[in-house]
């Protein structure tokens, strides 16, 4: 009987016992699926997937310590000035849990690309542009402060990619959503992006440099400076081919981010397996080496509903082992 009760004990502890330290890498990837067709009334594995825990285990095993998660701000805020989707955010609390049992980061992106959806009139307003977007983007991050403040793996990357504001009504809309999270008790990271679909190659060019230079509004000073880079000849992430001294990209976003003691962290980030990469990849990463400015990097991407084909898939082929691992994997291996 005794013996029973001590492995009942036993088995208690050991539920209750606390999550492993985080760990100290910022260096991951992006899992896609849960911000595919934005909307409300979509349907779960017909319209969008989340991330499973194979997945997680996966990049865990290869050393990563974050996980950037896209996700649609649509279904997550489905009724304005209203509680959060129950259901959403089920989904993303059950992901979030997880990889903290893991010591692991996850950066919640809303992926809507400096838009919110207002379910009253079923619009998509421009976020510093239309004042009631900028309204209901406060009142969206105060209730995931309120949500997410008590997790220590949470990170609040605050929109994906805005790019039809400029750079000062971006910052117009930004800074009240920075302010509803401190507001709401949450204390984490918080991820700033600029327009211009966040460009690190363009942040001077593009005006983010001079808005956000003297930017003193977060309580906690506790923020970083999101920004995307692809080594295609546009940048877009369109094209196999890396446009030559496509690593000189990070360059000026860098001596900004040291000019201005700021740290900068890639949010989106990728090149495929063509030979005009090879070089530039390496110089690529060498730069984003600098730790004086940058904090990490989420790679684009992985995600159950991404082809094998698809030519910046970072998942491997199925997640048995051994795994047939992506090509592009082994460098990111050098540099965590």
């Amino acid at each position: 009987m005794m013996h029973t009760i001590f492995i009942l004990i036993f088995c208690i502890l050991i539920v209750k016992s606390d999550p492993p330290p985080l760990s100290k890498s910022f260096k991951g990837v992006n899992l896609s699926g849960a911000e595919f067709n934005s909307g409300p009334n979509r349907t779960f594995g017909i319209n969008y997937i989340y991330p499973n825990n194979d997945e997680i285990d996966y990049y865990f095993d290869q050393g990563f310590g974050i996980i950037r998660l896209p996700f649609d701000i649509a279904r997550a805020y489905d009724h304005a000035y209203s509680p959060l989707n129950t259901t959403q955010i089920g989904y993303i609390t059950a992901i979030v849990d997880y990889c903290l049992s893991k010591g692991m980061r996850v950066l919640l992106d809303p992926h809507n690309y400096g838009t919110i959806y207002d379910s009253r009139t079923g619009d998509r307003l421009y976020i510093g542009i239309d004042p009631e977007g900028t309204n209901l983007f406060a009142d969206f991050w105060g209730r995931m402060g309120t949500t997410f403040k008590s997790y220590s793996n949470v990170v609040y990357g605050l929109m994906n990619e805005p790019h039809k504001q400029n750079a000062s009504q971006w910052y117009s809309g930004a800074v009240p959503a920075i302010k509803a999270i401190r507001a709401a008790g949450a204390k984490q990271l918080i991820l700033i992006p600029g327009t211009s679909y966040t460009g690190a190659h363009s942040w001077n060019g593009s005006h983010n440099a001079a808005v956000w230079q003297g930017f003193n509004d977060d309580p906690e000073h506790n923020f970083a400076f999101e920004m995307h880079q692809y080594l295609d000849q546009d940048s877009s992430g369109t094209h196999k081919q890396c446009h030559v001294n496509a690593s000189h990209s990070l360059l000026g976003a860098t001596q900004w981010l040291l000019d201005n003691k700021f740290k900068g962290f890639l949010g989106e980030f990728a090149w495929s397996t063509d030979s005009s990469c090879d070089n530039e990849s390496v110089a690529f990463m060498d730069n984003l080496s600098n730790a004086d400015a940058w904090l990490g990097w989420t790679w684009w991407c992985g995600g159950p509903w991404y082809p094998w084909s698809y030519m910046f898939r970072l998942d491997p082929l199925d997640f048995i082992k051994p795994t047939i691992d992506k090509p592009q994997l082994a460098l990111l291996l050098k540099y965590l």
